[in-house]
């Protein structure tokens, strides 16, 4: 399938929208952006794979977000196979729709009497044992085969259903009762320890036909959060220094007596930038003259295409009238000679319609194909415009033409991103403690939750005050480091409450693990009322 993507359509009330993972099957694809919208499009939706009601081919063809089922889930990886596609999402909750032929959507209602066309799911439905509900399974990462799926769970385990279930172990005959290649089905006997440190396991599988392969890395996401908040921070801290460092730079520049460009140069490469802006925008304005002809040359053969098509029912509505007429009449009359007459005018003419009609549809194709050609190098020219102007402008800040109004504007965005930093490390847990009269750390985590909340929604501010190219910049850093201070105080009330009320066994209903503060004092309380040894034996021997 060859279908053009060029655009994507935002969602509706997104400031941004970008591709973060593509997937494709025999005649459709799959794409989710980074906010966690999945969009399908493709040539076919015979056995439901779009996951969509298409229309028409057109409707088909261009890529759509899939709402029902899925409107209120974030899908964090897609997968595809030859007509069916799983879809995960940030919970872990496993979604399937398309054809279910060998039971590769593992979804409830299967029946091996079912007609092949009815064996079909029209929209994501969830996957049996991966539905969220307390106690199923939980994925990390999916996978489809041409009629098989597979999910590794967080648990480092690997579940396959269809038709890779059936290869692997219904035709050794080892499902245990309950299970069948219609069900996700957990594969027995992988080792548990793959790698050199203990807590590694499965990470992502791929599959095709009867056979698959698992990558490996660490189950225990909790150590590897904490060593990338710490490399982040690192990183942060630099790209700070630098900044810093490059600025001061900048300065010395701007007020020494020599620079690293000659001001010379620096006009002699304006001139240049501007002399090849002009010659951009002269081509640019001949192709959208040129676009402008394409799109007029496209209306006018559509219209004849529909005349075309209006004529061929008109004659066809004709002819059926004559043929009546001449049936009606005798075989040897003049009148049904002449109805013949007729009707082979009418074959004639409807014969060179339908070659006229073929002669418009191949100029459309050329006209559609000469109209993309020339959107696209509309487009090129428009991103080299935007190019030679962003350059003309980095040019006159080293040549000084903006002046204090610029170096003005810079240092402003900067106040506001120092600002900002000054705000997000007064939302420290361990700083907000020692300033306040707090109840304790519950309380000390709300307030600092709030103050990130704050300055989170105001982080627009950094760019508004700043018209250079570091304001996106400044703005990004302060968005890791927000979004690192968030996962930490995420830590922190996970150990305020374990430590608290313990730590209990899987599902929450097991034994306590460990003992948190609450069953400690329970305990003291416990021995306090029990009379001590020596008072008892008084008692007894009274």
């Amino acid at each position: 399938m060859s279908t053009p993507l060029r655009t994507l359509p935002a969602p509706e009330g997104a400031i941004h929208s970008r591709v973060v993972q593509v997937a494709t099957g025999k005649s459709h694809a799959l794409l989710i952006t980074d906010e966690g919208v999945l969009y399908s499009w493709g040539s076919n939706n015979e056995f439901c794979q779009l996951g969509r009601a298409a229309l028409s081919q057109v409707k088909m063809f261009e890529p759509a977000p899939i709402i029902t089922g899925l409107k209120t889930e974030t899908v964090v990886q897609i997968a595809c196979g030859m007509n069916h596609s799983l879809a995960l999402t940030r919970n872990g909750v496993l979604f399937a729709w398309g054809s279910n032929k060998a039971g590769q959507l593992g979804v409830e209602g299967f029946s091996t009497t079912a007609p092949v066309n009815e064996l079909v799911v029209k929209v994501p439905t969830h996957v049996k044992y991966f539905n969220g509900a307390e106690g199923c399974l939980v994925a990390r990462s999916c996978s489809c085969g041409p009629e098989s799926s597979a999910a590794v769970t967080t648990k480092g385990e690997v579940y396959v259903w269809g038709a890779i279930s059936y290869y692997l172990i219904g035709a050794h005959s080892e499902y245990n009762r309950g299970e069948n290649c219609t069900v996700p089905v957990c594969i027995r006997g992988m080792p548990r320890e793959l790698g050199p440190n203990k807590d590694t396991g499965p990470d992502q599988v791929s599959l095709y036909k009867d056979t698959f392969a698992c990558n490996i890395a660490r189950l225990n996401i909790e150590e590897d959060m904490v060593n990338l908040i710490s490399s982040l921070k690192n990183r942060s801290s630099q790209l700070m220094a630098v900044m810093r460092m490059k600025r001061a730079e900048a300065n010395e520049r701007g007020t020494g007596d020599g620079g690293m460009f000659a001001v010379e140069e620096l006009r002699l490469l304006n001139h240049d930038f501007q002399n090849a802006k002009k010659a951009v925008q002269s081509q640019m304005d001949e192709l959208e003259k040129q676009r402008v002809l394409s799109e007029s040359e496209l209306s006018r053969v559509k219209r004849e295409l529909t005349v075309c098509d209006q004529q061929d029912a008109a004659l066809t509505e004709t002819a059926r009238g004559l043929e009546v007429k001449r049936d009606e009449v005798e075989d040897s009359s003049s009148d049904k000679r002449t109805l013949e007459t007729k009707l082979h005018d009418i074959s004639h003419f409807k014969s060179s319609n339908q070659r006229k009609r073929l002669q418009l549809l191949k100029s459309r194709d050329e006209a559609e194909q000469e109209l993309l050609r020339l959107t696209q190098e509309l487009s090129l020219a428009t991103n080299q415009k935007h190019q030679l102007e962003s350059r003309t402008r980095m040019i006159r800040n080293l040549h000084g033409d903006q002046g204090s109004k610029s170096s003005a504007a810079g240092d402003e965005g900067l106040k506001v991103a120092d600002g900002k930093r000054r705000e997000l490390a007064a939302t420290e847990p361990d700083k907000l403690s020692g300033v306040g009269r707090f109840m304790g750390l519950q309380e000390v985590l709300a307030i600092s939750d709030r103050a990130l909340q704050d300055v989170s929604s105001s982080l627009k501010e950094v760019c508004a005050a700043s018209h250079s190219g570091d304001g996106s910049i400044l703005e990004s850093v302060l968005e890791e480091n927000v979004q690192l201070r968030k996962e930490i105080n995420v830590l922190i009330e996970e150990k305020r409450a374990r430590a608290e009320f313990g730590a209990y066994g899987d599902k929450g209903g097991g034994d306590i693990v460990e003992q948190g503060i609450l069953q400690f004092f329970e305990e003291a309380k416990t021995m306090r009322d029990e009379p001590p040894p020596q008072a008892a034996s008084a008692a007894s021997r009274m």
